[in-house]
């Protein structure tokens, strides 16, 4: 048989690098040879036997998905001490299951021409091997070297009785070994896939050459042999074999019957009969292929007689015949879904993708077929995506393994164009109104009112902001009645995402009759806890009291850590009613337990 060097196809593969050799240039590799091992410690479970030269992914995997049920942990590892091998890759993973990697490393490596070592560095591992590398195509101008063998049966003078086989062999340490062809006698060059047998009797010349995958072809050489006349007699029996056909299942059984076909040949005298017996019965002629339909385990032994009376060994083929499974009659159960962006009226703006999925608990789903607006059926493979505007209806049905095909059902759905894309923030306004004194200012109170309109998407959202608090959804006006200066921020989202610029607006409340619920009186600018200062503003609750007066850190308290547990509550209160954000909420409670308030000194207690 011709050495003939394979060149391992690239795919791709996303796993964790292990340490190896770069490729110098760091590109990625062309082609991926895999390595995997499971419980045993004699060899890998698989590894490569050639490659290219050039860049080249290492893969190497010990999992239980390659079988390594154990949690062994192996190596894999490239010899760069023995001169008769490569010695430029430095290569050294080892994998077991439970690692991070759950088994499965990777390395880039560049491989030059010839032969590397590899090998399993655990103690009593006996996994070892070696790759073949050859040059890239591209870098090859030498021709393969060719040789050739004449074998058969010779009588005293050296001729070959009754027939003489060639075989031709080549080998290229290059881009590797692509065809090698054959001339018998004079006659046209043939592709060799096989070795040549010769019968004719007479002087036999066999000329030869070979090409490799750059395209060198090798000088032709020739072989040449003398075929005489067998002698009549034939002592060697027939050559036999058999193969078994039918349905199979899961497991490999053979479903309702078997069907064992039995073959002879002989080149001497001739198949004179064939002979099976079934089970350990009595051996019968075999005429015909032989059904076997009884359910179990069987055993079919055979043998052939040739015309000179030589009879084969016994041979023999096991298999296993199970019943069918019950009839299915019932076809599959289908369903659709429709996705896409929908406008206010449930229309799909752009496209709508039609996803259809059926299920068998019978001999399972053969296939599924679709038919867009009254079209021919078509084999459905993906999602459908309908982009023409307008009215559609998608038809959908799924056969079954059995042949039954299921009822054809329907969805239905409109397509709208998509809207000019919006790029205008909305617009919007505030007004402030209340009874206001000589010098303008409200009395009492005063509350503000925002609108906003927005002609493209329409407005999505209003906010505002009092005194430097979070932005707060604006869904009714605003009533600002503590007294004293402030600022109140505006603005609007649109469906589109645009979001306008935030104005603003400043107003005065006067009120001489101030809040009479509140627990105690503190109009600090900002908030703090006994003597340290949060900088957050010291903004009006809901109640119309500031945050440091429900505070009340100048209240005695009975320890400082009811002290940090009222204040606790009370930022949670005001965060769930927006005073107060996360970011503020915690800096007061870390402030609370931090301050002296509630503690017990050698010279007073801090109120």
């Amino acid at each position: 048989m011709a050495l003939v060097a394979l060149v391992l196809t690239a795919f791709s593969l996303a796993a964790p690098a292990a340490y190896a050799a770069l490729a110098p240039d760091n590109s990625a590799a062309t082609q991926v040879l895999t390595w995997t091992a499971g419980d045993g410690y004699m060899g890998y479970t698989s590894a490569p036997t050639t490659a290219v030269a050039g860049p080249a992914t290492i893969v190497f995997e010990n999992s239980a998905a390659t079988g390594n049920t154990t949690g062994m942990p192996h190596t894999l590892t490239f010899d760069t001490s023995n001169p008769d091998y490569n010695t430029d890759v430095s290569l050294n993973i080892q994998a077991s299951p439970s690692d991070s990697s759950a088994g499965r490393h990777t390395a880039e490596v560049t491989l030059t021409p010839g032969v590397y070592h590899y090998y399993c560095a655990m103690p009593g591992h006996m996994m070892s091997g070696e790759l073949t590398v050859t040059a890239a195509p591209g870098d090859d101008t030498t021709a393969p070297d060719t040789s050739a063998s004449v074998s058969g049966t010779k009588d005293a003078s050296g001729d070959y009785v009754d027939s003489a086989t060639v075989t031709l062999s080549a080998s290229d340490s290059g881009s590797g070994v692509d065809t090698i062809e054959y001339a018998l006698d004079g006659a046209a060059y043939a592709t060799y896939t096989d070795a040549v047998r010769v019968s004719g009797a007479g002087r036999h010349t066999l000329a030869y050459r070979a090409t490799d995958k750059a395209g060198n072809t090798s000088a032709v050489k020739s072989v040449s042999f003398t075929v005489v006349a067998a002698p009549p007699e034939d002592t060697t029996p027939p050559e036999t074999s058999a193969t078994v056909s039918g349905t199979k299942d899961a497991s490999g059984d053979y479903v309702s019957g078997a069907t064992v076909t039995v073959t002879a040949s002989d080149t001497g005298s001739g198949v004179a009969g064939i002979e099976y017996a079934l089970d350990g019965g009595a051996y019968r002629d075999y005429t015909a292929p032989v059904l076997v339909s009884d359910v179990g385990r069987h055993t079919l032994a055979y043998r052939a007689t040739d015309k000179a009376g030589n009879t084969s060994a016994v041979k023999s083929v096991s298999f296993t015949v199970v019943a069918a499974p019950p009839e299915d009659t019932t076809p599959p159960e289908t369903s659709a879904t429709v996705s896409g962006t929908k406008d206010a009226s449930g229309d799909y703006v752009s496209g709508a993708t039609v996803t259809v999925t059926a299920s068998d608990t019978g001999s399972g789903v053969a296939g599924i077929e679709y038919a867009l607006d009254g079209g021919a059926y078509r084999d459905y493979t993906a999602p459908v995506l309908v982009s023409d505007v307008g009215r559609h209806t998608l038809a959908y049905r799924a056969t079954d393994k059995a042949g039954n095909t299921s009822a054809a059902q329907t969805v239905s759905f409109t397509v709208v164009a998509a809207p000019p894309q919006d790029t205008t923030p909305p617009e919007v306004s505030a007004s402030v109104s209340g009874t206001k004194d000589a010098s303008g200012n409200y009395v009492g109170g005063a509350t503000v009112t925002v609108t906003a309109s927005d002609s493209g998407s329409g407005v999505a959202a209003t906010e505002y902001s009092l005194d430097g608090g979070p932005y707060l959804p604006y869904s009714a006006p605003v009533a600002v009645d503590r007294a004293g200066s402030h600022t109140f921020l505006y603005r609007a989202t649109d469906k589109a995402g645009n979001t306008s610029a935030a104005k603003s607006l400043t107003l005065t409340v006067v009120d001489s009759k101030p809040p009479t619920n509140c627990p105690e009186t503190d109009d600090r600018s900002t908030v703090f806890a006994g003597t340290l200062d949060t900088g957050i503003p010291n903004r009006v609750t809901t109640n119309g009291c500031t945050i440091n007066e429900l505070i009340e850190d100048h209240r005695a308290w009975a320890s400082h850590g009811a002290f940090v547990s009222h204040v606790e509550k009370l930022v949670a209160d005001l965060r769930n009613q927006g005073v107060v954000d996360q970011r503020e909420a915690g800096d007061i409670k870390k402030a609370a337990g931090r301050c002296d308030v509630g503690k017990v000194h050698s010279a007073h207690t801090e109120r």
